[in-house]
């Protein structure tokens, strides 16, 4: 069976670099985003079964006009109540033509967690960053299946270092999550759950998942060493049994 809307990667890929063209700043992020940092595991998103769905970009809240009239340009029209609802913060557009959708996030990716993304932009191209693609996936409280899937593949093809464009820099994860317990608290439970489902994946031969055992081992260890702000210690006394994170649900709406 082929995956469906592959033509999205290439459609993402054009319009990033006709931003660019023209002065603007965005980023793929999501399931494209995965896609393309990585190319030596692509049949392993084929066995997963893994469809594209709409194409998603982090851009930055100063260029949101420019943004909004780059995408009406190309014929994308953009949904009026999300932009009500949102004050702004959060754009989706559809092509009536194709039916592509395009969600555009403004200096912050914020469902369960927010992810800060403004200052980081620059650091990776067309893409967001590596740790912030990791984070986008374990921010979810509740995991589904292609959020373990991307993982699965994020992991398996790069490995953990600081200052290198294809690997995933487990020092900046390890200081965001330090001064936020309620955000440590739903990475680190979901980075323990995607190492206890590694054997459902029976496409992964044995290592392939010891190397995705020992990445993920070796980045829990360094969001544990890393020292934690007052912030955080004082969040963790309460610890879940208060709310830790927004519903996405709730953020839908609020959206």
């Amino acid at each position: 069976m082929s995956l469906e809307h592959l033509e999205y990667v290439d459609r993402a890929l054009e319009l990033v670099d006709a931003a660019r063209e023209r002065g603007l700043e965005l980023r793929i992020l999501g399931s494209l985003a995965y896609r393309l940092h990585c190319p030596a595991n692509i049949a392993l998103f084929e066995q997963m079964k893994r469809d594209l769905t709409d194409i998603d970009f982090a851009g930055r809240s100063a260029e949101r006009k420019q943004v909004r009239s780059f995408l009406e340009e190309r014929g994308f029209v953009i949904d009026q109540d999300l932009l009500v609802t949102t004050e702004g913060k959060r754009y989706f557009f559809t092509d009536p033509a194709s039916g592509t959708g395009v969600d555009v996030f403004f200096d912050e990716l914020f469902f369960c967690h927010p992810i800060p993304l403004r200052d980081r932009l620059e650091l990776d191209y067309p893409t967001i960053t590596l740790a912030d693609l990791l984070l986008e996936k374990m921010q979810i409280v509740e995991l589904n299946p292609k959020d373990i899937k991307d993982t699965i593949v994020l992991l398996s093809e790069h490995a953990l270092a600081s200052g290198e464009r294809e690997a995933i820099d487990a020092g900046y994860i390890a200081k965001l999550l330090a001064d936020d317990w309620g955000f440590y608290y739903t990475v680190t439970r979901n980075l323990e759950a995607v190492r206890s489902r590694l054997t459902e994946y029976a496409m992964l031969t044995s290592d392939q998942a010891g190397v995705i055992r020992q990445r993920l081992g070796d980045l829990q260890q360094a969001i544990e060493v890393e020292p934690k702000t007052r912030k955080w210690k004082v969040r963790a006394r309460i610890g879940s049994r208060v709310k830790w994170y927004q519903e996405v649900a709730e953020k839908s709406a609020t959206y």
